[in-house]
Formats: structure tokens, C-alpha cells, sequence
């Protein structure tokens, strides 16, 4: 076999093969040869398997890559087994001041896309190191690979409906919806009108921009979710879809020229109407945060607060879903006693709910429906 090295005398030879005998029969054998890899060739082909778990979403994807041909490149050419500790630390250092130094022209100082190239070094060594590449993984820094983000404000249900209030009609309800099913803005963005039935709103897709386009996508952890809208906003959506009929794969809320509306559209109206409520430090995200808040004090559990929001994972949310459909219309109807029909709109949703109370068939009607 070939060695690691020359060695200067037998003895030192036989020494090495008698270590590696031993590291075999012990199963902790590494072969130098393996680590003579590149490590962006490595890389590359780590991200294009779907990293350690085997899956990218589309955005993900597209942030590794982007990142590989970024802040990672002074370490493309190096042979895995070749970067050390010491080397992690040095790239650390330059890459962070060169970031550092780009960002300030836009106001911004680099630690995020640091702090993402680092976690995405980490996360590909350690998978050397599980392919016996590696011995041990050379990124050692202590808390370089975490950020601590400030606290959002919270914004209240009165501070909600001052800045729906300063928003544009055609908003209004696309943002209550949003409030109500607790949904991200591309889940938001995704909705077609078949995803709405009897106060139920299905969660199952996203927009997400990928390399400047916007694509289509499942939902950010994966799962499905059926979620209770709050009465109010479920008696508007439906006489919104049955004033404005459309094919059930249609965008729910289309723009003028009959296309789903954009994030950059509603997330620059946000803005606008925050600025004239002299609610500027409040952004669309924290809309979620606060319907979630909202929910909690209506009595959610912790665990329907996740089956609502999709926080778990594709096997948690099984494991929750049944417990959270018992009790999601409760959670509901509680949300919108709470907040005291602060996003309500001033017309239409008491004539709405009248009317659905009146086309609704009670479990005693049905039953004898069925029979």
C-alpha cells in the first residue's frame, strides 16, 4: 500500500502499518487517500445529493450553491483532509472582514451571510468526517455558526387593524386571511380557490424566488394543514368567492390581470399603511407572530399552536394533527372574541354570518340528509 508520507527508516514504516492494522481491526481505520478530494468538487456534489438529509428545498438549494461560489471559494481547491482548525479560523477572519466591508455599502454588516457559510462548512464536514474522509470536523468556532436575532416588537390586534385600516380595500382580506390561518406570505401568495371549503383553509404550497423567479414549492417544513379560520374572516372569504367566481385552481386573490399578486406588491403596501399608522417598526412577518400570540391566548396548546402554524416537522404534525382538529374551530371562534373585531371590515361581516348560519345544516339535518 501507499503510505501518508516517505518514511525515513523501516522501523518507522512498520510502525504505520502496525497502526493501521490496529485502527482496521478497530473500525476507525481513515484513508489518507480519500481526504486528497477538493473540497469544492466535495461540495458540489453534497448539495446536488440534498445535503445531510438527503432533500434541498429549491431556496435552499439555490443559497448553497450561491454560497459555494461565494464566501467558500478561497477553499474550493483545498484538499478536505488538508483544512484544518487553524485554516477554518484564518478563512473565518478574512471572509468575515471582506463581507463585512461589502455590506457596509448597503447599511448592512455581513455577520448573516458569515454566519451561513460557516453553518453550510460545519454541515459538509461533518458528513466527511460520517464518510470516513475526515477523522474529525476542522470547524471548531464557538458560536460562529449561530445568531441571536432581536426580539420582534409585538404588535397587538389594535395595532393590526390601524395598519389594515391605512391599506389600500383590494388588501384588506388577503391580509386577514393571512392573520387568520397564521400563513407565511408565500403560503399566503400560493392559496388557489380551491383551497377554502366550509371554513377550512388548506395549507399546502408555497411561492418562494429562486435566482430572481418566483417557483412553486411545498410548504417550508413539508407538511399539509387544514386550519379553522376565525368566523369573521371565513363569512368574507366566502361571499368574496362567491361574488368573484373563478376555476378552483385559479389564484384566491388574483391581481388586476388575473396572475397571483406578488410579495413585492403587498409587502411595499404593508410599508406604506405602517408609515401612515406610525406603525413603521411592525413588518408583514410579524403579522404571523402576532396571530400566533393571538391564538395562544385563545387557549391553545403548544401543540396545536404547531399544527396550526406547521412549525413541526412532516411526523410530528401527524402525531398533533388529531388533538389540533379537535379543538382548531374552538381556537378559531377564541381569536376572534380576543381581538374584539379589530381587523374586521365595517360592513358585510355580520350579514355574512347570518347567512351562513342559515345555509349551514345542523348534524341532526344531515343525518337525516343522509338517511
Amino acid at each position: 500500500m501507499t503510505g501518508p508520507q516517505t518514511f525515513q527508516t523501516k522501523r518507522e514504516a512498520l510502525d504505520h502499518l502496525a497502526a493501521v492494522r490496529s485502527d482496521r481491526m478497530r473500525g476507525t481505520y481513515i484513508d489518507h487517500r480519500a481526504g486528497l478530494v477538493p473540497f469544492g468538487p466535495y461540495a458540489a456534489d453534497w448539495i446536488a445529493h440534498g445535503g445531510r438529509r438527503g432533500a434541498l428545498a429549491p431556496k435552499t438549494r439555490d443559497l448553497y450553491e450561491t454560497t459555494l461560489a461565494g464566501p467558500l471559494t478561497p477553499l474550493r481547491e483545498m484538499p478536505i483532509a488538508s483544512i484544518t482548525p487553524s485554516q477554518v479560523r484564518a478563512w473565518y477572519t478574512k471572509t468575515g472582514r471582506a463581507l463585512a466591508a461589502s455590506a457596509k455599502r448597503q447599511g448592512g454588516d455581513g455577520s448573516s451571510r458569515l454566519r451561513q457559510a460557516y453553518s453550510l462548512l460545519r454541515a459538509i464536514m461533518a458528513t466527511a468526517v460520517r464518510d470516513g474522509i475526515i477523522p474529525a470536523n476542522p470547524c471548531q468556532i464557538d458560536r460562529a455558526g449561530s445568531v441571536k436575532h432581536a426580539e420582534r416588537p409585538y404588535m397587538s390586534a389594535e395595532d393590526l387593524g390601524r395598519i389594515v385600516a391605512a391599506m389600500p380595500a383590494k388588501w384588506h382580506l388577503p391580509i386577514r386571511v393571512m392573520f387568520g390561518a397564521h400563513l407565511r406570505l408565500g403560503e399566503l401568495l400560493a392559496l388557489q380557490r380551491r383551497d377554502y371549503a366550509g371554513g377550512v383553509l388548506l395549507v399546502e404550497r408555497q411561492i418562494v424566488r429562486v435566482g430572481g423567479d418566483e417557483i412553486e414549492s411545498g410548504t417550508k417544513t413539508g407538511n399539509v394543514r387544514r386550519v379553522d379560520l376565525p368566523p369573521s374572516i371565513a363569512a368574507d372569504l366566502e361571499i368574496y368567492l362567491s361574488t368573484a367566481p373563478g376555476f378552483g385552481k385559479a389564484p384566491m386573490f388574483p391581481g388586476s390581470d388575473g396572475e397571483r399578486f406578488t410579495g413585492g406588491a403587498i409587502g411595499q403596501a404593508w410599508r406604506k399603511a405602517a408609515r401612515r399608522a406610525g406603525l413603521s417598526q411592525f413588518r408583514l412577518h410579524d403579522l404571523r407572530h402576532a396571530s400566533l400570540t393571538l391564538a395562544a391566548q385563545a387557549g391553545a396548546t403548544t401543540r396545536e399552536l404547531m399544527a396550526r402554524a406547521g412549525h413541526s416537522t412532516a411526523r410530528a404534525a401527524l402525531l398533533y394533527q388529531h388533538a389540533a382538529e379537535e379543538r382548531s374551530g374552538a381556537i378559531a371562534a377564541g381569536m376572534d372574541a380576543l381581538s374584539g373585531g379589530s381587523i374586521g371590515t365595517a360592513t358585510g361581516t355580520t350579514m355574512a354570518r347570518t347567512a351562513l348560519e342559515a345555509t349551514r345544516k345542523s348534524p341532526e339535518q344531515e343525518a337525516g340528509k343522509a338517511l
